[in-house]
């Protein structure tokens, strides 16, 4: 039988030989044999036995040989599994012998003390031969002691053989050509399945509905027959109701009290006791705030009355020294005298623009009333002064601004005559000259990039968007510099004119000319906007008549932008209608045709004040009110035009496609005006309006590539054509009643593989 490979070690101290002590047992050598036995004598031959000794003498060297062989043959007769483990020492260290399996001489079982040696530490092993030791160490492995498995030399071995280097080349080509496959796979469905676009973050100016509310004629709250905040306060639920979320509200600053305009300012910071006072405007704003609407302020940055302070000290300034001095745009008269003006310029209401300041002996420019001075914007103290105005209203919780007549911000430098205009029969009226010198100056932009980079930083301090919107009429090219001029950033949006240009002539194509026209010109990145009208234009009824009312409402509502609504225009009013002795050209009278008091209900008043006939509204109301033209009754009508706001505001409000999504042309031509709404992986949208006065049916299947063949009624304008919403129809025949619209929607497809 195979015996285990035994590895026989013998330490020893180095220290003195002694002697046996006395009684001990009989000594052996540190083999554990006893002298003089046939293992002492020789060594078997063919035993594999090696020693290793230091310092030993050949007598020693040979004693240990033979002992070594001796103990080999014994174990010989040791089963499997045997471990045999010998330690020789000094005097002190025993040897011990443990033997599993028997056939050891019983004296081999016991420890026996060693004589010590002479040599230092030595170590003397042996092996068995190398089938023996593979039996062994397998057979003689405990069970807590599992398999490792081959070693690094053997593996090595192996794996230079043929069979396992192809193998592994095949494996590694699988892996290889698998993942290929996988990459091409997701290339292939990124290039043909419909990319659904991360839809751009909107601010809640984007996504809003401005409406525009003149104060004096919202709502009066303490009888005093002139609308104030009291009163504004009280119609926030109503706001609320129909949908719009900023209010942009009209002059209110302090004026004085013989002034019928606005504009008359006294104090920037300070409010009208005409309409209330700081604590008024700041629970309005809280209150507005709260039920998730926002404040912007007029700002109007170019006049102040001519009581205020800062013109006061303009005025009677004699030092060169007072910053006041140049605070407003003064000119020296020309001639003998001064008897002429510094120049031939003409205020918007006719005559001079020019007014002679006796105690300072120059004249001083009014484009407007000439009470109503100009400010001078190319003064440092005037900018210093107009951010604090900006800062002091931002500071009370308004969230954005409305500059007012923005193009007369700057004047020419040098005061040069504008053109007379070659047809021009009048010199007094304004609309003779071409206003070169007096309108648009390039300044502005500079004055807008201060002004938006101020908002913003103000706006990055409290974490919140200021909204800066202005006016401006001239080329659509000129005004969309609004938006920005050299790199620069200027105001969010300026107010759509082209809107107000729409009338009762107003067809198909006439309104994709005007879309066209305004998206064609935007310039990368920037805003839309669509208005109604303004407090100084004429009203939308007025303007397009009341049956284009529906389809342009619907229009300016659905289309990319942010639309802009005057008050009153949500039931349909129109201005007031001017009395015997009044024309539009009359100074205090211009524009207030289109500020009459708004029309709650068909009572006295309209409901606008509980003003009794010893005190009267500031500005009568418009009779129309009494046959249905007031909220009341509209809200009582199904069909009126006060529930088609509301529903379009509603619908504007749910789906997002009329935020984010894209914009395409449908059918356009001289009746009809469509256009998609659609954005990946959100329900679409067909906007079909009929600007015709006839029944009109038309095809939209193919007309652009999302419309599907049929499509589900979201709204409708009209009861010309029966349609219900919810209702299912083919877009291949869709029929619209005279000035009638049809919304249709369908559910997001994904293009087939």
């Amino acid at each position: 039988m195979d015996s285990p490979g035994i590895l026989l070690t013998s330490f020893s101290k180095s220290s003195p030989e002694t002697p046996s002590p006395q009684g001990a047992p009989p000594a052996y050598d540190n083999m554990g044999f006893e002298p003089g036995t046939p293992a002492a004598d020789a060594a078997p031959s063919g035993s594999n036995t090696s020693i290793s000794s230091n310092d030993i003498d050949d007598a020693t060297a040979a004693n240990t040989y033979a002992n070594s062989a001796m103990f080999s043959e014994k174990l010989n007769n040791v089963g499997d599994g045997t471990t045999a483990t010998t330690t020789a020492a000094t005097a002190d260290t025993t040897t011990t012998t443990t033997t599993n399996g028997g056939g050891l001489p019983g004296s081999m079982a016991q420890n026996s003390p060693v004589p010590p040696t002479r040599h230092k530490d030595s170590t003397v092993g042996f092996r068995l031969p190398q089938s023996h030791e593979r039996k062994s160490s397998s057979a003689g492995l405990k069970d807590d002691q599992p398999f490792r498995g081959m070693g690094k030399e053997e593996l090595l071995r192996h794996s230079s053989k043929p069979f396992w280097r192809r193998l592994r080349y095949i494996c590694m080509t699988v892996v290889l050509v698998g993942w290929l496959a996988l990459i091409i796979t997701v290339v292939a469905l990124v290039l043909v399945y419909p990319r659904c676009r991360s839809p751009v973050e909107q601010d809640w100016w984007q996504k809003g509905v401005v409406y525009r509310l003149y104060v004096r004629s919202f709502q009066d709250r303490d009888g005093d027959g002139v609308g104030d905040l009291q009163g504004v306060r009280s119609r926030l639920d109503y706001l609320q109701e129909l949908g719009v979320s900023i209010l942009s509200l009209s002059p209110i600053y302090l004026a004085p009290d013989s002034s019928t305009s606005d504009w008359d300012i006294l104090d920037h910071t300070k409010i009208s006791p005409l309409y209330g006072n700081m604590e008024d405007f700041a629970k309005l704003v809280n209150e507005s705030h709260a039920k998730g609407m926002h404040v912007v302020l007029d700002f109007i940055p170019n006049l102040t009355s001519n009581k205020h302070e800062w013109f006061n000290a303009s005025r009677n300034s004699s030092s060169t020294d007072n910053p006041k001095r140049n605070y407003y745009v003064w000119g020296s008269g020309l001639g003998y005298n001064q008897r002429f003006t510094p120049s031939n310029w003409i205020s918007v209401y006719g005559g001079s623009a020019w007014k002679l300041a006796l105690d300072r002996n120059q004249y001083y420019l009014h484009q407007r009333a000439s009470d109503q001075p100009e400010l001078n914007l190319r003064s440092q103290e005037i900018k210093d002064e107009l951010q604090n105005i900006l800062q002091f209203w931002l500071d009370q919780g308004v969230d954005g601004f409305y500059i007012r007549d923005s193009g007369y911000l700057f004047e020419d430098y040098d005061l040069r005559d504008e053109a007379l205009l070659p047809n021009a029969t009048d010199e007094d009226a304004y609309e003779s000259y071409n206003h070169t010198y007096t309108y648009g100056q390039s300044e502005i932009y500079d004055m807008f990039a201060r002004w938006r980079a101020y908002l913003d930083d103000y706006g990055n301090k409290t974490n919140k968007y200021i909204l800066l919107f202005a006016d401006r009429r001239g080329t659509t090219e000129e005004v969309m510099r609004y938006y920005g001029h050299f790199n620069r950033d200027g105001v969010d949006f300026p107010l759509n004119v082209l809107c107000l240009e729409q009338d009762e002539s107003t067809d198909g194509r006439g309104v994709s000319r005007m879309v066209r026209e305004w998206m064609g010109h935007l310039p990368p990145g920037r805003w839309l906007n669509w208005l109604s009208g303004t407090d100084s234009s004429p009203r939308l009824i007025d303007r397009m008549g009341e049956k284009l009312v529906r389809p342009f409402l619907t229009l300016i509502m659905l289309m990319p932008g942010t639309p802009f609504i005057l008050y009153g225009d949500e039931i349909g009013m129109s201005a007031l209608p001017l009395g015997v002795n009044e024309t539009e050209q009359d100074e205090g009278q211009r524009n207030l045709s289109m500020r009459s008091p708004m029309q709650w209900d068909p009572r006295v008043f309209s409901g606008f004040t509980a003003a009794t006939k010893e005190r009267e509204p500031w500005l009568r109301i418009n009779n129309d009110y009494k046959h249905g033209v007031n909220v009341e009754t509209q809200r009582a009508a199904e069909d009126s035009i006060y529930h088609l706001f509301t529903n379009l505001t509603s619908l504007r409000r749910e789906y997002s496609a009329f935020h984010y999504g894209d914009y395409n042309e449908a059918v356009v031509d001289d009746h009809v005006f469509s256009f998609v709404r659609d954005y990946d992986g959100i329900k679409g949208f067909l906007v079909a309006l009929n600007f015709a006065n006839e029944t009109v049916s038309r095809s939209f299947r193919g007309a652009y590539e999302t419309i599907p063949s049929q499509g589900s009624v979201a709204l409708v304008t009209g009861t010309d054509v029966s349609y219900t919403k919810g209702d299912k129809i083919s877009t291949s025949g869709v029929t619209l009643g005279p000035y009638q619209g049809v919304v249709l929607s369908w559910d997001y497809v994904a293009k087939e593989l």
